[in-house]
């Protein structure tokens, strides 16, 4: 059976908004506001604030197989928590809108009686699903999260270069905490005020993960001060008494920059957020200072370098959760 418009969006999980057009079914982790302001700041960030980062159908059913169909980008398919195939639609293997098909089984191929069934995303375009298919008369059911969680970044947060979508520190932080997450990892993105806006999401977490591209693209510590502040203060604004955790930059290879030193950068930061009372994660004790564990060896955490982010930053935040 095909599964309809309405019973595709209740399992969905990260978008903030979708669209039904003929195309297919659009998800979007941004409001229309913000994917306005990024696109005013950039029409590259405009494009990235579009992308399907952190959008995934997340369900429980007795079918025995799943088939989808798709525009393009790289879907993961996990079943029972446990990454079972990547698809990379608009390959030879897996040609763009034919439906794919995947036994629910466990890994030596024996049937289950009921299965989780999560099917991620792509995190870097905007992955159009036209079908989703089960068993005549299976039964789908979403599940039970935790908590809700709001993840604000750039390119670290969006998982660039990652080989795999599902295992950025953003979704192994979701799914340590069994979050209904929306991860608005957007490549190139920083601080700015504009990009905020009241969304239809109330979290109880926010994370927000910026810093690398504001020492880049920010002329002076005056200008990265000033829309650090009217930033954090907007996110005060919209999510008071919730924890919020501001991730100071992760360790980068290249620190030269017309602003002056990188440390300093992060110090603006890390002050900011301390002094409105929110929670400081030290990005430096996230991910090891090797260039083998970044995928461009000096900025973008490879798969392996995700797996000492997400692990490191999950127990942080586990630690301020007691």
């Amino acid at each position: 059976m095909k599964l309809s418009y309405k019973q595709i969006t209740s399992i969905t999980t990260g978008a903030l908004w979708t669209k039904e057009s003929a195309d297919g079914i659009y998800f979007y982790k941004c409001t229309q506001k913000q994917i306005d302001a990024w696109t005013a700041l950039a029409p590259a960030l405009g494009d990235r604030a579009q992308t399907t980062t952190g959008v995934r159908l997340d369900f429980y059913t007795n079918s025995k197989t799943i088939g989808f169909a798709a525009s393009e980008g790289k879907f993961e398919l996990h079943i029972n928590n446990l990454l079972r195939r990547q698809y990379l639609i608009g390959s030879e293997e897996y040609p763009k809108g034919e439906e794919i098909f995947c036994e629910l089984c466990d890994p030596l191929g024996a049937p289950l009686e009921e299965a989780r069934v999560t099917l991620y995303l792509p995190g870097h375009s905007n992955g159009r699903l036209q079908s989703v298919t089960l068993d005549d008369g299976a039964y789908i059911r979403a599940p039970e999260y935790d908590c809700k969680l709001l993840m604000i970044g750039d390119s670290i947060t969006q998982g660039w270069n990652s080989e795999y979508d599902s295992f950025t520190y953003a979704h192994q932080l979701s799914r340590a905490l069994n979050a209904n997450s929306v991860i608005q990892g957007i490549g190139g993105a920083m601080y700015h005020e504009t990009t905020l806006d009241k969304i239809p999401f109330d979290p109880d977490i926010v994370t927000i993960a910026y810093g690398t591209n504001d020492y880049g693209k920010f002329d002076s510590y005056q200008t990265l001060r000033l829309h650090v502040t009217r930033f954090l203060d907007g996110i005060l604004d919209l999510y008071p008494n919730k924890k919020i955790f501001v991730i100071s930059p992760i360790w980068r290879g290249k620190t030269k920059a017309p602003m002056g030193s990188f440390a300093d950068c992060r110090s603006i930061i890390i002050e900011e957020a301390e002094k409105r009372g929110m929670i400081h994660i030290d990005g430096l004790s996230l991910v090891p200072p090797i260039p083998e564990l970044f995928a461009d060896k000096w900025l973008h955490p490879s798969a392996l370098g995700f797996g000492f982010y997400g692990e490191n930053v999950t127990r942080e935040i586990l630690s301020h959760l007691k």
